[in-house]
């Protein structure tokens, strides 16, 4: 069932919902680097659980798309996306949004709303340890090399990031592909498939698996994981709206609350001290996937009831006629 077959008055609560959660997810997104498709679907979820979760996944993919354009490209202006990293995870993930997309045909309501449960439940722990891996790996990439190649130390700032040199040459954005890569395109094809499959932009598992294979510092990290997943997020929200899953309406108010709540998280996060939003963050996360599955099984209770009851009442109905025969067979006995 598509945004066809959604309820007036259940289509009109998600709109009007659409500017404050995609706010909120904006701000959050900003504060701990991810993006806000994994807050913007299990929130409406929840609030509206009579709307398909093909529609939610859908509609969240335009703020997913809008949130990586804009941040993106600050990061990119500023020299902090490692293009090749960004083209590799892209380019996996472009080919799996739209099988994602279209395995929303396959599950059910109740089973895709599960399955974003055991997402967040998964991913909510890598939250909390993105500062970890950043202090451990940011700065030096395979081997203690930067992304350019050349080795570093783990403690020089900024290695890998392309800005100018203090002799004024430029440092490129393109590097030589390595045998790491690889663990980035494997990153984009999860990450493209559950882009399509749940609505979201995947950062919860780029960044750190991101941070690992290529070294690279904290801005690059966070610039490069939100340029890669923007084609993705639109190839899958092409997808999404062929198949009828885009409400455009609920899409404008979660692009305009997604823009303009990561301009404010982003002022929000120089005055805030480190640590403590991810771990925040990390908790919201199981109490929305404990919220989320406990929809889910809600979802999907009411038909074995129903047919519970049916099957009861069935027994009861054959008891019934069969002792109204008998009394009736019985009566000329009398």
């Amino acid at each position: 069932a598509g945004v066809a077959n959604v309820e007036a008055k259940v289509l009109r609560k998600a709109r009007k919902l659409a500017v404050a959660v995609g706010g909120l997810a904006g701000v959050f997104g900003s504060l701990v680097g991810v993006g806000g498709g994994v807050l913007i679907s299990p929130i409406i979820a929840n609030a509206c659980k009579t709307i398909p979760q093909r529609v939610i996944s859908g509609t969240s993919l335009a703020a997913v798309a809008a949130t990586g354009s804009a941040a993106g490209y600050v990061y990119y202006t500023s020299g902090a996306v490692d293009l090749t990293s960004a083209a590799l995870i892209a380019v996996a993930a472009v080919a799996t949004a739209p099988l994602g997309a279209r395995a929303t045909k396959v599950f059910d309501c109740a089973m895709l709303r599960r399955l974003m449960a055991y997402w967040l439940f998964i991913v909510a722990p890598l939250v909390p340890l993105k500062p970890y891996l950043m202090k451990t790996y940011a700065g030096t990439g395979p081997d203690g090399t930067s992304a350019t190649g050349t080795s570093v130390s783990p403690t020089t700032p900024d290695a890998t990031s392309a800005t100018p040199d203090v002799d004024g040459a430029e440092k490129p954005l393109w590097r030589p592909l390595r045998s790491s890569d690889a663990v980035l395109v494997a990153t984009g094809t999860v990450a493209g498939f559950a882009s399509g499959l749940l609505g979201i932009g995947g950062g919860t598992i780029v960044t750190p698996l991101l941070t690992i294979a290529t070294g690279l510092p904290q801005l690059s990290v966070l610039g490069t994981s939100l340029a890669a997943m923007v084609a993705p997020s639109l190839i899958g929200l092409a997808q999404h709206a062929r198949m009828g899953n885009v409400d455009v309406l609920m899409a404008a108010g979660l692009v305009l609350g997604t823009t303009l709540g990561s301009s404010a998280g982003s002022r929000l996060a120089l005055e805030l001290p480190d640590g403590v939003l991810e771990w925040v963050f990390c908790i919201g996360m199981l109490y929305l996937g404990r919220k989320t599955l406990a929809g889910a099984r809600a979802t999907a209770t009411p038909a074995p009831a129903a047919a519970a009851v049916a099957g009861a009442k069935a027994p009861q109905g054959a008891a019934g006629a069969a002792a109204a025969v008998g009394g009736t067979a019985s009566a000329p006995k009398a």
